[in-house]
């Protein structure tokens, strides 16, 4: 009887451990000194770009084995599951660790755009490898900027969309289709002046909820046929967007769709036939990683030789564009901690390392290569004045994408 309750309590006890994260596995030599790395990422909905994302990182630290300057450098895993709140509980848990160096952010822009002011004044430095949202990195007048990102940037995002829609693609009539988010509404302004740039105004603008369902969806195709749209710009998440995409091709005159990459969060192509895909004449908003792997290219080797899973090409990887950027702040990251190890400060408390960090990449001296290209100085000193100065890529790094029969995407030209 006592053995079985011995077994019982131990069985208990066992399901408290919490399960190691691939993130969890990098070596840790017990004799140099340990800094976390904490991905807020939404593991639960929007995986396919979490685990894309943590691949770049791992595969960049890899590289050095997981050690700059003799400290060892840990990825630990915080799923935030799309909830600003969460983030927020993660970003607290951060303050109180002597051991975390950064944090780097997930797929959505809301609990960095909620959150931003409080990652500014506690000095939570942050790398941001997809959330898109243009005011995250553009902090209030004399305050310090702890944002950093290389991702696609809104505030030329939504230019880049309505130049491929009206100017490239001869869109007449363009509905906007954004979910109901601070992200969804920020886009409204970028791409409405775009428009207004063009002497035109959107066909329609349709909103819809973070849970639309499939009643919904098809009133809102049917608005936007009723309007006269040729052509529609859709910001969405993977699931959401599959459902609009879906009730966009049943209607008798299909709708050429531009989309944002926000449905790249999941398995998006698996709940989207190709022929659905083909009638839309579906694009998708990236950076040009793939552009880059046509071209061949010898980082996007070396970072792939590196990832976990052998993959050969980006194809392979899931939410490929949040592995390159991954892959390519994580070398940042890297030349940034070493460049600040040489520094006094690096000697102090996590406070000061951190700081420490953030200046160095403000004033990064070493060039780092990457997929996209070769970084010299990719961030600056933020003032309001050069609202750019966090952000390592431009308009010129933006590219458009289609499905591949398969699934994957391919660069569009």
């Amino acid at each position: 009887m006592l053995r079985l309750m011995l077994m019982s309590v131990i069985g208990v006890l066992g399901s408290l451990v919490p399960l190691a994260s691939p993130a969890d596995n990098a070596p840790v030599p017990p004799s140099e000194p340990v800094l976390e790395v904490h991905i807020d990422a939404d593991y639960s909905i929007a995986s396919h770009a979490a685990e894309a994302i943590e691949s770049g990182l791992a595969s960049a630290l890899s590289e050095t084995g997981y050690e700059v300057a003799g400290t060892t450098l840990k990825l630990v895993r915080r799923d935030h599951r799309a909830n600003v709140k969460r983030s927020r509980t993660h970003m607290e848990d951060f303050l109180n660790s002597t051991n975390a160096i950064a944090m780097v952010g997930g797929m959505h822009s809301p609990p960095y755009l909620t959150h931003r002011d409080f990652i500014n004044e506690n000095d939570v430095l942050f790398l941001l490898p997809w959330s898109a949202g243009g005011p995250i990195t553009r902090g209030e007048s004399g305050g310090e900027n702890w944002l950093f990102r290389l991702s696609v940037d809104d505030t030329k995002a939504g230019g880049y969309l309505i130049s491929r829609a009206v100017d490239q693609a001869g869109c007449q009539a363009v509905s906007l289709i954004l979910i109901d988010t601070g992200w969804g509404r920020a886009n409204h302004k970028t791409l409405t002046a775009a428009l207004d740039q063009r002497g035109m105004i959107p066909a329609s603008t349709h909103y819809f909820d973070v849970t639309i369902g499939q009643a919904t969806a098809k009133r809102l195709a049917e608005d936007v046929r009723r309007s006269g749209a040729d052509c529609a710009v859709l910001l969405a998440d993977w699931d959401n967007g599959a459902q609009v995409v879906n009730v966009l091709a049943d209607l008798d005159q299909p709708i050429r769709t531009f989309s944002h990459w926000g449905i790249m969060g999941g398995p998006f192509a698996q709940h989207v036939t190709p022929d659905t895909r083909d009638r839309l004449d579906l694009e998708v908003l990236q950076t040009c990683g793939l552009a880059r792997e046509m071209s061949g290219n010898a980082a996007l080797q070396l970072a792939l030789s590196h990832a976990k899973g052998e993959p050969t090409e980006l194809a392979d990887v899931p939410a490929a564009a949040g592995f390159v950027h991954g892959y390519d702040l994580g070398r940042i990251f890297v030349a940034a901690v070493a460049q600040a190890a040489e520094t006094p400060a690096w000697d102090g408390g996590i406070g000061q390392k951190r700081d420490a960090v953030r200046l160095s990449l403000e004033s990064l001296e070493a060039e780092v290569e990457g997929i996209l290209g070769s970084y010299e100085k990719p961030f600056d000193a933020y003032d309001v004045s050069s609202p750019d100065a966090h952000e390592a890529l431009g308009r010129s790094d933006l590219c458009m994408a289609r499905f591949a029969p398969e699934g994957h995407l391919i660069h569009a030209p």
